[in-house]
């Protein structure tokens, strides 16, 4: 079988869009996770007790608790959650490239209370992955 040379042009041609799809993928979900957090950050200026410490080391006391902000307060750290599992996803595990992205350290030790002690019983332990679970138990170690 002769390959020819307009045979090996278009596997040529097919590897280098390949790979520039690739590349334009990873750039566009880098943005992606750039607009998340964000809209995270925006929510925390918008209710900035969802960050106080004095505030997040109230939920286990509160967490029954039908008052709007500990609502907004559950919601709004399972929205972070979300996001970090999802940023540890794309990086794969990676500490040192999830940390040089972000401080996840310092989010993950300040909500510990809620990711421990969750309103609905086992709601982080069935809901994300192992390799994430882990990776914010050893922030909490």
């Amino acid at each position: 079988m002769d390959i020819t040379a307009a045979a090996i042009a278009t596997l040529i041609s097919s590897s280098v869009a390949t790979i520039v799809t690739l590349l334009i993928n990873k750039k566009n979900e880098v943005k992606n996770l750039n607009d998340q957090l964000d809209d995270i950050i925006k929510i925390a200026i918008q209710y900035p007790y969802l960050e106080s410490p004095s505030f997040t080391q109230t939920w286990n006391a509160n967490k029954e608790n039908d008052e709007e902000k500990y609502l907004r307060y559950e919601n709004y750290c399972t929205l972070l959650f979300n996001y970090l599992e999802r940023l540890c996803k794309f990086y794969k595990f990676d500490k040192l490239k999830i940390e040089k992205f972000m401080n996840i350290k310092d989010w993950v030790r300040i909500h510990k209370d809620c990711w421990q002690n969750p309103s609905i019983p086992f709601e982080n332990n069935d809901g994300y992955c192992e390799s994430f679970k882990k990776l914010v138990e050893s922030y909490l170690k």
